[in-house]
């Protein structure tokens, strides 16, 4: 039992909404290609050869209109007759089939950078790269465990050693492999820096030089992201998001802090009825206090609870909330004046009419007793 490969492909029938499987070409294995003509593609004039269990996989694996593979049969003699004659010519349906000419693909900018590197590396007496191990520069942004490097967010210090620890990882210990992988983790707006420093100093310089101006330029000078780790408290939401975000600002702006002291900047920043239950005895490092954090969580939701609910207000206390204007100042004319009626310029006296009235009561009273006496 002979074995052919077979490229398959799901494309588009006449009626663009329908797909279709298709058999582009046929390879022998002295891997030979030999391409079926459109005419015999279409997986109807193939139908002894769709029946066998390997092309019921393809069906299952094509599921999208683009898709192909490529899949190695073997071939029945009967089935066999239809794709290969006596004399070993490839052809169907006593149609011979041509074969394709391989065409070298032009080498891309990354293999470029390779023989260009290659060839310092030679001058200088430098060990040469090894071109099977990086084929493809391009391929470790997939595999470095690194974020590309943004100058406003990161830390350049923390992230420059992050990358030479990927690089020593990837075993990219040579000057020029480490210089031609950093411009796979920058931005446009650092890709500058970079092209300034290809014209000045070249891919064949010392990778010291690269780091001091690194640093020198997107280092952060100022004490802002300090004070910012420091004050950085709890205000609202999960304690142990907080606390892992308290411990990722304080490392970056120094990584060789001690558990000791991480622990209690991220306590201190805590609210005081979760600081209170917490032994500092036993919070000897960080993952100490997250373990007991999340015991904490419930309570702290229950807590939050208690004291951000708030009365909402109802219609009518709105409406009696609202300003409105003095009725005295209105009845005058003098409208649109907003203040409280008692302190109304214009309001009178109660105890000026009360005295007016006293005094009028008592002169009637002094008047009848005359009468009487007379």
């Amino acid at each position: 039992m002979s074995r052919l490969q077979f490229e398959v492909e799901l494309a588009a029938d006449e009626d663009p909404k329908n797909n279709i499987i298709i058999i582009k070409s046929i390879t022998t294995e002295d891997e030979i290609t030999y391409l079926i003509p459109p005419c015999f593609q279409a997986a109807k004039h193939h139908l002894q050869l769709t029946k066998l269990p390997e092309f019921m996989k393809i069906r299952k694996t094509l599921q999208r209109r683009g898709n192909n593979r490529r899949v190695w049969i073997n071939l029945p003699s009967d089935i066999l007759a239809l794709y290969k004659d006596g004399t070993g010519n490839i052809m169907f349906n006593d149609y011979l089939l041509q074969e394709t000419t391989k065409v070298t693909s032009q080498p891309t900018m990354d293999e470029k950078l390779l023989e260009i590197l290659e060839k310092l590396s030679e001058k200088s007496e430098k060990p040469t790269i090894n071109k099977e191990k990086h084929n493809n520069i391009s391929k470790l942004t997939d595999k470095f465990v690194l974020k590309k490097f943004d100058n406003k967010f990161t830390n350049a210090k923390q992230w420059l050693q992050s990358f030479e620890g990927e690089c020593t990882r990837f075993d990219l210990t040579a000057d020029t492999e480490k210089i031609s992988a950093l411009r796979l983790f920058l931005n446009d707006s650092e890709s500058d820096w970079y092209e300034s420093m290809l014209i000045k100093h070249s891919l064949n310089s010392q990778w010291e030089i690269w780091q001091i101006s690194f640093l020198d330029t997107f280092a952060d000078k100022s004490w802002s992201s300090v004070i910012y780790a420091l004050t950085f408290k709890y205000f609202t939401g999960s304690l142990l998001e907080y606390a892992l975000k308290k411990q990722r600002l304080l490392l970056e702006y120094n990584s060789e802090i001690d558990n000791r002291t991480l622990t209690d900047l991220i306590v201190a920043g805590l609210p005081a009825y979760i600081r209170s239950k917490l032994d500092r005895q036993e919070m000897m490092n960080p993952t100490l206090l997250f373990n007991v954090l999340r015991m904490h969580e419930n309570q702290n939701k229950n807590f939050q609870k208690t004291f951000t609910e708030r009365k909402s207000s109802t219609k009518p206390e709105l409406e009696f909330k609202r300003k409105t204007p003095c009725q005295i100042c209105n009845k005058m004319g003098k409208k649109n004046r907003f203040h409280s009626e008692d302190l109304c310029w214009f309001k009178e006296d109660k105890n000026s009419n009360d005295s007016v009235k006293h005094c009028k009561n008592l002169m009637l009273e002094i008047d009848q007793f005359q009468d009487t006496k007379n």
